[in-house]
């Protein structure tokens, strides 16, 4: 199990290409909460430091981790040249390996959907569990499938854009495909082309779907004692038609 996909250079760069900077609707709401938080703060699967380095320019005193060292490159890149001092190590979300506690954990953009296996989800939420402090709050969301976009998507290769490595324009694209149709996941497919197509870089990945039913489930097996979930990142009752489900769980 990977609990994110260990990019390549070449992918990593790609990513940080595409993913673009600012607010997408879910920054502004664990930056809300991280500048609240009575105490330090962790990021899992901080990535390229979309968010984690907003962290640090607000004066948080804030860890990340990430199991890809491509994208933790790239974030120590990007904090060099702020003149940032990082945090970060390279670590998946069943394990951690931090070494102080902390008020409060993310872990945002989707990332705990890369968790297939009821054993992995379950350690993931004991080990954050462990380096949560009395009262430390853990906010995670996951999405809710468009089966309407799924429908129309699957299977075809989609988004191809075009991206500058070492002096290289390069193509990237990417693909989803019903990995299993009972266990309900599915495959992620991302490939860089050259400009005369030959693939110098791909990579894939499975995602679960976790409808809040299974997620709640996983909160009453799991050590922490209070848990809500709201649909959207204005705190919001979960209804039909939201996309997200965003997660709060209590020590």
């Amino acid at each position: 199990m990977s609990n994110k996909n260990q990019f390549s250079e070449e992918l990593a760069a790609y990513y940080e290409a595409t993913h673009g900077y600012g607010d997408i609707g879910d920054e502004s709401f664990y930056l809300d909460a991280a500048t609240s938080a009575d105490g330090p703060v962790l990021e899992g699967a901080c990535g390229t430091g979309r968010l984690y380095l907003e962290l640090l320019r607000q004066g948080v005193d804030a860890d990340g981790f990430d199991v890809s060292p491509g994208m933790l490159e790239i974030l120590r890149e990007k904090a060099t040249i702020e003149g940032i001092s990082p945090t970060v190590w390279q670590a998946d979300l069943r394990s951690i390996g931090a070494s102080r506690t902390y008020s409060l954990a993310l872990v945002p953009y989707n990332s705990f959907c890369n968790l297939r296996e009821v054993d992995d989800q379950l350690a993931t939420l004991k080990a954050f569990h462990d380096v949560l402090a009395p009262g430390g709050r853990l906010l995670f969301d996951v999405y809710v499938p468009r089966y309407d976009v799924i429908a129309e998507a699957f299977g075809e290769w989609q988004e191809i854009q075009e991206v500058e490595y070492k002096g290289n324009l390069l193509r990237g694209r990417s693909k989803a495909t019903i990995a299993n149709q009972v266990e309900q996941t599915y495959r992620a497919e991302q490939e860089l082309l050259e400009t005369d197509g030959d693939v110098v870089a791909r990579d894939e990945f499975v995602l679960s779907h976790l409808p809040p039913q299974q997620v709640d489930l996983l909160a009453r097996l799991s050590p922490f004692d209070e848990w809500s979930v709201w649909g959207g990142f204005n705190r919001e009752p979960l209804t039909d038609g939201d996309s997200v489900q965003v997660w709060e769980l209590v020590k």
